[in-house]
């Protein structure tokens, strides 16, 4: 596998308004190596771009808190104008990327390698890598394509993953992540930042209470992730009164929340029954399910 690459050099970031940003690091890379196709955006009179930029970084070794967290905040993003831009590496970035392509969001993803398939990294993400492309994102490099990761690499790739977004999320980190050293770089060039509180005893929720307590936006809801971007939650339209029969039977027992194997035996609805009515509900916008239990939205 092979991944055609074109390349930008620094005279000419000006004349992209997605790369432009790049001009406000102190160290500029000399040249971007790209792989797929980097998104058309727009200025506004406060620098932020439509579509949003959202980078969603943190720790390498996530937990489930993290995983779950990752998947349900982007997924309240479906349908928006957002692109998820991350580093490709294990954990939270490739679970970010991942759940991108799931609800129809481009990606990009700027690894701490070359963009030669021989040494991009991580090489188990090859696939992810292509898929990212294939679905109208893009690989982003400063590095010559054979160049292999290594420990200076990543804080290198840190620095291009801050200057281009309009927001950063960081869902876990460890006191000495690297995902601080981005999220501080953001906060340097004035981006927002954002962190998911997590649980005072674990050692990946340090960095982002931490960030918390200094003042980043507390991410716990859709909805302060909205606000993290500057954006208006679309109105949906369709939550009205005309459901069917099974969806009504459901919406009847949600008058607080419940745990979904539970919910599957008041309604007395089939298995797959149950699930093709939940899901339509969801996509209504009237339900959703958290870490397994089942609650009205609104």
């Amino acid at each position: 596998m092979s991944f055609p690459l074109s390349i930008i050099p620094q005279e000419k970031f000006s004349e992209h308004p997605f790369l432009s940003r790049l001009l406000e690091l102190h160290d500029i890379p000399k040249q971007l190596y790209i792989a797929g196709n980097l998104p058309e955006v727009t200025i506004d009179e406060y620098g932020r771009a439509t579509p949003r930029i959202l980078s969603v970084i943190g720790s390498r070794k996530n937990t489930n808190y993290g995983r779950n967290s990752v998947e349900k905040l982007i997924s309240t993003l479906a349908g928006e104008q957002v692109i998820i831009l991350s580093g490709l590496a294990y954990g939270t970035d490739s679970i970010a990327h991942s759940n991108a392509l799931k609800n129809n969001l481009v990606t990009i993803a700027i690894p701490g390698s070359g963009l030669d398939s021989k040494v991009i990294y991580p090489k188990a993400h090859l696939n992810l890598a292509e898929e990212i492309i294939n679905k109208g994102g893009a690989l982003i490099s400063e590095l010559d394509p054979n160049t292999p990761a290594a420990q200076w690499t990543f804080p290198a790739r840190n620095r291009i993953v801050a200057a281009l977004s309009d927001a950063v999320l960081i869902i876990e980190a460890s006191d000495k992540s690297g995902a601080l050293i981005t999220a501080r770089q953001a906060l340097e060039l004035g981006r927002d930042i954002g962190a998911v509180p997590g649980e005072i005893f674990s050692p990946t929720s340090v960095g982002t209470n931490m960030l918390i307590r200094d003042g980043a936006y507390m991410i716990a809801n859709g909805d302060d992730l909205y606000a993290l971007l500057h954006i208006s939650k679309k109105e949906n339209k369709e939550i009205t009164r005309n459901y069917t029969k099974e969806e009504q039977t459901i919406m009847d027992i949600l008058t607080e929340p419940i745990e979904k194997d539970l919910l599957l035996i008041k309604c007395n609805l089939s298995p797959q029954q149950f699930m093709m009515t939940l899901s339509s509900l969801e996509m209504k916008g009237v339900v959703e399910e958290i870490f397994g239990e089942v609650r009205r939205i609104g």
